[in-house]
């Protein structure tokens, strides 16, 4: 397939068994490195879908042995009004298919750039609300850390977040030790980093997924990175810092949405906010009614 290609060219097997399943594609819609997604529709029900298509031989070895499988279990596992939902998975013409429901908002990125700034607190917790009960339900229910959370993987439909991507989730709990298991794979997007993956050292997946719930909610009210991120000897030496935060707000915000904000970036990982204190906390309840 060509990189300019608008529109999705299937073998005729694949074509045959796109129709079989009553789905067509409409146009493409973005492009990575790994794949595509294009708009499509279910032509039995109207149901517009997102399809997305990754080149099983750019993906490598790594990806296929080890990340494929976790994604793959961790979209048939997790079942959320704030996640994504999968329809359907087609592996065929050495390419996987993955028929996600279509967000018809795009993402929380495209709605900072479209509205040339930070969103309202209201919006903000709004939506930062939703994403916390999708990422607390995968942590609580499911043992399962997302590892990749960002304001892109965070798509908008009808005016409502989910939570996308689990091309880096893993269950990463041990029942028997009743503790979290430390990863060493460093995966993620660079501003999102904790102090413990920037400095390459193990990790606890789910306090690292909370770091990053920090990153997201700053940037979502601030329209900019809490941590400077081109150099990591200084994005860590803002981190340490406890007087940082208060030098890139935006604005003057309320005592209790800082609070939260500085709860995010406790670097001691056993002392991080959980999702499920998140939860409780009283920016959210108060701003949530």
């Amino acid at each position: 397939m060509a990189e300019d290609d608008k529109t999705l060219n299937l073998d005729p097997k694949t074509a045959a068994v796109f129709k079989k399943k009553n789905y067509v594609v409409e146009k493409k819609l973005n492009e990575g490195a790994f794949g595509q997604v294009f708009k499509g529709r279910n032509v039995q029900t109207g149901e517009l879908v997102a399809i997305k298509v990754m080149f099983i031989d750019k993906l490598g070895d790594k990806y296929n042995t080890r990340f494929w499988p976790r994604e793959l279990a961790a979209l048939q596992e997790v079942k959320h009004e704030h996640v994504i939902a999968v329809h359907d998975i087609i592996r065929a013409d050495n390419k996987y298919f993955i028929f996600l429901e279509f967000a018809n908002g795009g993402d929380i990125t495209g709605w900072l750039k479209k509205n040339n700034g930070p969103m309202a607190e209201s919006l903000a917790c709004y939506w930062f609300t939703q994403v916390s009960r999708a990422l607390q339900y995968m942590h609580d229910e499911h043992k399962m850390a997302h590892r990749d959370i960002k304001i892109d993987n965070v798509l908008l439909h009808n005016n409502r977040a989910k939570l996308t991507d689990f091309g880096f989730a893993r269950n990463a709990y041990d029942l028997d030790r009743h503790a979290a298991i430390l990863s060493g794979t460093f995966c993620g997007t660079q501003p999102y980093y904790s102090p413990q993956l920037v400095q390459r050292r193990r990790y606890n997946p789910f306090a690292a997924d909370c770091w990053a719930m920090g990153v997201m909610l700053f940037a979502m009210l601030n329209n900019k990175f809490p941590f400077h991120f081109d150099n990591d000897k200084t994005m860590l030496a803002e981190q340490l810092n406890p007087d940082h935060l208060a030098t890139r707000y935006v604005k003057k915000f309320p005592a209790d949405l800082r609070d939260l904000q500085e709860k995010f970036f406790i670097v001691e990982e056993k002392n991080r906010i959980t999702m499920a204190q998140v939860l409780e906390h009283p920016w959210i309840l108060r701003k949530g009614k």
